[in-house]
């Protein structure tokens, strides 16, 4: 997603009753997980184990998107964010700060139109481009499934196999898919200052809502 005002999507550290339930709720998962791949096992059980393995390499590449279309666009990135709790690591990507923090489940981008002289930001701004910039991300992630679906035929993309490296393939892709699907549901993050719209809800607010 995409944060275009000043407010921080997430400021607050998890609470320690927040990280044992989260650690709980993904050991018992991923224990469960263990449990069905081993009963009976065949390779092909392990693309759940690959889909959401990819889905931390593809929230970098989704939230990257995001900001080259920032930048290509002209904006100002302020600021990257992967993951949400505490911070792990602080450093610059395409010259605007980066957080990656302690769960890679979601990120977002804060960026802004760039401005010059006497021009506001609202004066600056461009609907357009705001779509442009939420559509960026998952567009990124569609073009990663059909790529690879090209590449390989549709056929192989959707056959049953017990190769690896074919399972990995199908798993990344798949990932990519459904990433991009869930970010183009329109839906709202509501916070204490209001709503965060994700992607498929920020393009609907830019090219129908209200102008800024």
């Amino acid at each position: 997603m995409i944060e275009i005002d000043q407010r921080k999507y997430d400021e607050n550290p998890l609470t320690r009753t927040e990280i044992i339930i989260i650690s709980l709720f993904a050991v018992g998962f991923l224990f469960m997980l263990s449990m069905e791949m081993l009963s009976n096992y065949q390779p092909r059980k392990l693309g759940a184990l690959f889909f959401i393995l990819f889905w931390i390499p593809l929230l970098f590449i989704h939230e990257f998107g995001h900001a080259l279309m920032a930048k290509f666009l002209g904006w100002e990135v302020k600021q990257i964010q992967i993951g949400f709790g505490y911070t792990l690591f602080k450093g610059k990507i395409f010259g605007s700060p980066l957080e990656i923090r302690a769960i890679p489940l979601e990120g977002f981008v804060n960026c802004q139109p760039k401005v010059k002289d006497n021009v506001t930001i609202q004066q600056a701004y461009n609907r357009y481009q705001e779509a442009l910039i939420y559509f960026a991300g998952p567009a990124v992630e569609l073009f990663i499934f059909f790529a690879i679906m090209a590449y390989f035929g549709s056929n192989w993309m959707f056959s049953m196999t017990d190769n690896y490296f074919h399972i990995a393939v199908q798993a990344f892709s798949f990932a990519a898919l459904a990433g991009a699907v869930m970010n183009l549901i329109p839906v709202g993050i509501t916070t204490k200052e209001g709503t965060i719209p994700n992607d498929g809800l920020g393009i609907l607010t830019c090219l129908f809502g209200r102008k800024k």
